[in-house]
């Protein structure tokens, strides 16, 4: 009887040795797997932060290039921006800038007038100040005397007038009056020549900015 009552106990012994093992087993397994997909994870998640490292330093270089791109051209921009606010102070001045004009205007007289073709300004009246609501006019009326080419010049120059390269003072013309004479001259060589010339009195209008 008691041997019969051993073995059982043996048997018992061996089941729960077998039960436990496999439950061991089983938690290694179970273990085992969390472990591999936590691994996983993690090594998803560590590769993606060193893409996001990637990225970033490239959006650094990027913007750090981007800087001194910016930073090299700043003053060539500020250069110009100055230098586009200088010409078109010249003109389109704030105020009417007479003396400046009469300059300019004596400017255009030593540079159109020669031995060949006469170019003589007379008189330059400036009028009363026209304001409108975005700028105002300096009227002013000159007598010249001026050869058939340089009177196409003089016409020339206001219509081109208010260019940025040019820097003529912004000016049209708002009447002439015109009469033409014969004016005999003797060259260098004793020779007597007639040349057609121009007497006109024009009415210009110099535009300038208001002073607000």
């Amino acid at each position: 009887m008691s041997e019969v009552s051993y073995k059982l106990v043996e048997k018992r012994q061996k089941t729960y040795i077998k039960t436990y093992a496999l439950l061991c087993l089983v938690l290694f397994l179970t273990m085992g797997f969390y472990s591999f997909n936590k691994w996983q994870e993690y090594s998803t998640l560590r590769t993606a932060v060193d893409v996001n490292k990637t990225f970033i330093n490239a959006l650094t270089d990027t913007v750090s290039d981007e800087k001194a791109i910016y930073d090299a051209s700043k003053d060539s921009f500020n250069a110009v921006n100055e230098e586009i606010e200088e010409r078109l102070s010249n003109i389109f001045p704030l105020g009417d800038s007479y003396t400046d004009l009469t300059r300019q205007i004596d400017s255009f007289e030593q540079q159109l007038n020669t031995k060949t073709d006469s170019f003589e300004v007379s008189n330059i009246n400036y009028r009363d100040v026209i304001e409108s609501e975005n700028f105002a006019i300096l009227p002013l009326r000159m007598s010249i005397k001026s050869s058939n080419d340089n009177f196409t010049k003089f016409l020339h120059l206001v219509e081109n007038s208010g260019s940025l390269n040019d820097q003529v003072r912004l000016m049209d013309i708002s009447s002439i009056r015109l009469s033409f004479i014969e004016e005999s001259t003797d060259n260098e060589a004793g020779e007597t020549t007639t040349e057609e010339i121009i007497n006109f009195s024009v009415q210009i209008n110099a535009y300038f900015q208001k002073n607000i």
